[in-house]
């Protein structure tokens, strides 16, 4: 058996390499879900933290931030989160001469692994701990007492509890899948706001547990979850928010709305 000493280090990238983004086309994944790219049935919009940010100054001092990125929903493409992380890290030992060449770079490279305009912003520390921790706004589904059993995607989970016209929030800390390209797994807090008949607490928590081994990226699972409800459920109006956990850095926050307004921004505990 090999030991620690025997393994081979692998090559990490410090030095300035935008072909590291990979880019993983939205319209696969929509398809399947019944979604054409000039009927989109939700607003939105996905958002990065990346809090592992660092480049040189001229004078060969290292620089720090919280890279933020703003994708929009309608981009052609994903952004592959492992590449982006390798692409970030390519940054840690190049000089720049200050922080508008570098947000200028990122949006250039980015732009083009998306194809359409990324917004990006860099929050220094103050920034960050001015904002400090939020939480959700709702009524957590999280204490419920359900059996569960099944821990592959299932909407059949969904129903409604009555034909009683509510306006609710619900969320959960529960929910977690795993990533198609590496398998590791992908905690997030979920939260739907809804219009409508009302949706069975209990069945709405199966259904976000049934994710447990399903293997999908955060802004797909975020518009499936959105296209479930809409089907099974068929509520007046709908908003689901995803903020998934730091992996390798970076947290993914994705929403998906009928309003034109989005929710909130918070860093939650676990981000």
């Amino acid at each position: 058996m090999a030991s620690i000493t025997d393994s081979t280090p692998k090559e990490y990238v410090t030095t300035y390499t935008p072909s590291l983004l990979e880019s993983i086309p939205r319209q696969r994944q929509r398809q399947s879900l019944g979604i054409t790219a000039e009927n989109l049935p939700f607003k939105g919009l996905d958002i990065w933290n990346a809090y592992e940010f660092t480049w040189l100054n001229t004078k060969g001092r290292p620089e720090v931030a919280v890279a933020q990125f703003q994708i929009p929903l309608k981009s052609l493409n994903l952004i592959e989160s492992k590449s982006l992380k390798l692409y970030l890290g390519s940054y840690s030992n190049t000089p720049f001469a200050n922080r508008a060449e570098v947000i200028h770079t990122l949006e250039s490279d980015l732009n083009l692994a998306a194809r359409k305009m990324v917004s990006v912003s860099l929050l220094t520390p103050e920034q960050v701990q001015n904002e400090g921790i939020g939480s959700l706004v709702g009524h957590s589904i999280d204490h419920l007492d359900v059996d569960v059993s099944e821990y592959y995607w299932n909407p059949k989970f969904l129903e409604l509890e009555s034909t009683t016209i509510v306006r609710e929030t619900l969320f959960t800390d529960l929910f977690k899948s795993l990533c198609p390209i590496t398998g590791q797994p992908d905690f997030a807090s979920i939260m739907i706001h809804y219009s409508g008949n009302s949706i069975s607490h209990e069945g709405l928590l199966k259904y976000l547990v049934s994710y447990r081994q399903h293997e999908e990226f955060a802004e797909q699972i975020t518009e499936r979850i959105f296209v479930d409800i809409m089907n099974r459920c068929s509520p007046d109006r709908l908003a689901v928010s995803a903020r998934f956990n730091r992996r390798g850095g970076i947290d993914i926050n994705a929403h998906r709305t009928h309003e034109e307004a989005l929710p909130d921004e918070v860093r939650l505990w676990r981000q």
